[in-house]
């Protein structure tokens, strides 16, 4: 959505509205204002432990306008340099971390402010505006799983992400056609492996596996899958690369985090609307090689790649598919 700031005026009317006894909700209706923009302004301008006051946040905007950047312009090579990041995929947040000459407040302003540049790049940005949408567990019938390994016997330093080699695994299925995806996803350093399924099945899924893996056969300590049937030969793929296959309990994603959230990054660029067999293998080689080169928060911003020898880190950015 479009964005442009708060005024002078509308924060007087919050004030009053919120005086009058309005909600949030309520406000933003009255405003034509997203419920988030009142919430958020309401969080920023308020002054520590006091009521939200019209004068106050007035001068605290003014004041955090004035100081972002540092009150100085930014060169225009700077957002050509922003604009190429965004391409790739980055956020505002990865790119004034890697870039150390722009704040990420200032980012999203320089889009907002412009409603053809936001449009432009709106499809670069991760939620393209869209809220989470929060779904509820359908009720579990629980099947034969005595010769899978539940996640409860797994280590619980591997939950920590401190130790390399435990990885996440799944598959990701398209609405209009039987070829599939499948992740990997190292928990520490957030590597991710992908490779095409022609089918579906246990069979392609396990050779497939120990394709992308083999060349990091050292450092595969753990997998943990979902209870899918395509990890049903999951003991090949134990004996084969002398690992241990953990598998999540039903409807639990949120125990493989780190591959629901690497998954999510993938159907950025591969909505489940689209059929995979018209993904080429090419395209799927640059959405692994973007991943793997995107810098990280939690590794104070360096890439999955950064993490590996230069040959892990060729076959991890330009890998068989």
């Amino acid at each position: 959505m479009y964005y442009n700031h708060l005024s002078r005026k509308e924060r007087y009317q919050i004030f009053v509205l919120l005086q009058a006894g309005k909600n949030k909700k309520e406000i933003a209706q009255l405003l034509n204002r997203h419920p988030s923009t009142i919430s958020r302004e309401i969080k920023r301008n308020s002054k520590p432990n006091q009521a939200y006051q019209a004068h106050d946040a007035v001068t605290l905007a003014r004041k955090r306008r004035k100081n972002s950047g540092n009150g100085k312009p930014i060169a225009s090579s700077v957002w050509r340099q922003v604009e190429k990041y965004l391409m790739f995929y980055y956020s505002p947040e990865q790119i004034a971390a890697r870039l150390k000459k722009v704040s990420v407040q200032s980012i999203y302003n320089y889009l907002y402010q412009n409603k053809a540049r936001y449009e432009q790049f709106k499809p670069y940005l991760r939620r393209k505006g869209k809220a989470y949408r929060y779904c509820k567990a359908p009720s579990i019938k629980e099947g034969d799983r005595r010769y899978k390994r539940s996640i409860k016997q797994r280590p619980s330093y591997v939950e920590s992400r401190k130790t390399r080699g435990h990885w996440e695994g799944d598959t990701i299925i398209s609405r209009k056609d039987k070829q599939a995806l499948v992740t990997l996803v190292e928990r520490k350093t957030g590597l991710v492996l992908i490779g095409r399924l022609n089918q579906r099945t246990a069979s392609e899924t396990r050779d497939m596996i120990i394709k992308l893996l083999t060349p990091f056969k050292k450092m595969v300590k753990s997998i943990t899958f979902d209870n899918g049937t395509e990890f049903n030969y999951h003991h090949a793929i134990e004996h084969y690369l002398n690992t241990t296959v953990y598998f999540a309990e039903p409807y639990k994603s949120w125990q493989r985090g780190t591959n629901e959230n690497t998954n999510g990054l993938i159907r950025q660029f591969i909505p489940k609307s689209a059929a995979i067999s018209l993904v080429d293998d090419k395209q799927i080689k640059k959405i692994q090689y973007l991943l793997n080169t995107r810098p990280r928060k939690r590794h104070k911003f360096k890439s999955p790649a950064d993490f590996y020898s230069k040959e892990l880190r060729r076959i991890a950015l330009h890998g068989v598919i």
